[in-house]
């Protein structure tokens, strides 16, 4: 066993793989962030890439159990988890969670995901799932030192989850981002966009106000869509704001979808490290929320952390 008492901890999504050598009491001593995600990692060879990962710090690890979350215990991932389900209280992952071994020998545990049904009307019920930001929410709440929170956690399919006593109680998925990049790259609405501006220090893409204001007066999605290539050609707005506005109509759309059935009694805590925060709280405090901020790698780490400590307990 290690003198440092360092664990490796590995948040393995879909695009991207992140490693991290983490003290017992939190303090991410060196981490390892590259593009192997699971699409670009064949099952097989992912116990040999966990070794590569343990590799450079294994005089601190020693030999305890590597703790990962994310699509890494997927149908496509290294092994298929079964999801845990919602209402979910935290010690329910590291319960569910499998146990493996990487192609050296060290124990790796891979945290199930979540899965919910909601009924919609009588006889009709709709699932969601996911994997990877359930541990990045039970550690946000650790972060936070409390039990109840409405998160938001922006991304290519964002999630929205309410957290009551410790417990994930409900969420639901957005297929904002991925709608957003379909519709800019491979839809006649591109064809007049400006690629989109990066997000200004002090400020937001041109356009992404306009696209607020529309969310919240138009009828619904799908004819505001196509209007957006009809304001262009009319000259009611440039192709240079065609792209902010785009992700304001959509982000406000999905804003204007979940405030009321989360219905945040506090803040809306929006979880992540990327370019789209800004614009979540940016449109969160357009639509009268109170928002603050939560670094996503913290809130992950303290997830991971906490289930390698109740694996090791």
């Amino acid at each position: 066993m290690s003198e440092t008492g360092a664990r490796l901890l590995v948040d393995w999504g879909t695009t991207n793989l992140r490693a991290f050598l983490v003290t017992d009491d939190g303090v991410i001593l060196d981490r390892q962030v590259s593009d192997r995600g699971i699409l670009s990692v064949e099952a097989a060879v992912m116990p040999s890439v966990l070794d590569e990962l343990a590799a450079p710090w294994s005089e601190e690890i020693g030999d305890r159990p590597a703790v990962l979350c994310g699509m890494v215990g997927s149908a496509n991932g290294w092994h298929e988890v079964p999801y845990a389900d919602c209402p979910a209280a935290f010690d329910d992952l590291p319960k569910a969670a499998a146990k493996l071994h990487s192609a050296a020998g060290r124990a790796v545990f891979i945290l199930p995901g979540l899965t919910r049904r909601r009924e919609l009307a009588p006889g009709l019920s709709q699932a969601d799932v996911m994997r990877g930001e359930e541990t990045q929410i039970f550690g946000a709440l650790s972060c936070l030192e409390r039990g109840d929170a409405t998160f938001c956690l922006p991304g290519t399919h964002s999630k929205w989850a309410l957290a009551k006593d410790g417990s994930c109680v409900d969420f639901a998925t957005y297929f904002t981002g991925e709608l957003y990049s379909v519709l800019s790259q491979h839809s006649l609405l591109g064809r007049l966009m400006k690629p989109p501006q990066e997000v200004a220090e002090k400020g937001l893409p041109a356009g992404f106000a306009r696209g607020l204001a529309t969310a919240k007066a138009s009828d619904g999605l799908s004819g505001t869509l196509f209007a957006t290539r009809a304001d262009i050609l009319a000259g009611l707005m440039t192709g240079a704001e065609g792209a902010g506005y785009l992700s304001g109509l959509l982000i406000g759309m999905e804003i204007r979808e979940a405030l009321p059935r989360f219905a945040p009694a506090g803040p809306i805590v929006v979880v992540g490290a990327h370019g789209l925060v800004p614009l979540y709280l940016a449109a969160l405090e357009d639509a009268g929320a109170a928002v603050e901020a939560l670094d996503g790698e913290a809130a992950v780490v303290a997830g991971l952390l906490r289930a390698a400590r109740i694996l090791e307990s």
